[in-house]
């Protein structure tokens, strides 16, 4: 008669190593999370919109959790059909570093010409990875 007990205890084993795995990513924090991303008018967050006048700043804000220190946000501003712009090539790129502690994010951009009008774009990157975007237009 044949017997499977490695077989047994190596499937036990590694069911043990990954329940303690997740255990620990649990206690740790779990992994690092973006989440309810919108535009504002100010830094306060306060005001969302997806509408903007010519002469108002663009606010994007978003929440995070678990994020490692010194983790790098990148925002690409896109202008979608505003003359004179590439749709496919950010008209501007704002960075941020993250400092722990910091449980929302948000990235600024001015103009102080004010903004032709159309539809704009931003997306949000985490260490090179997109991790949202928001369209939004200017009237």
């Amino acid at each position: 008669m044949k017997t499977y007990k490695p077989f047994v205890l190596l499937a036990v084993a590694a069911l043990l190593a990954s329940t303690l795995a997740c255990s620990a990513a649990s206690l740790i924090g779990g992994s690092p999370t973006a989440s309810n991303f919108y535009m504002a008018t100010d830094s306060s967050g306060s005001s969302s919109t997806t509408t903007y006048s010519a002469s108002q700043d663009f606010f994007v804000f978003f929440s995070v959790s678990n994020i490692p220190n010194g983790a790098q946000f990148q925002a690409k501003w896109y202008a979608l059909d505003v003359s004179g712009q590439n749709a496919s090539v950010p008209f501007q790129t704002t960075d941020y570093t993250y400092q722990s502690g910091v449980s929302q994010v948000y990235f600024q951009l001015t103009n102080s010409g004010g903004w032709p009008t159309g539809h704009y774009k931003v997306e949000v990157y985490m260490n090179g990875a997109k991790i949202g975007e928001q369209d939004f237009a200017v009237q």
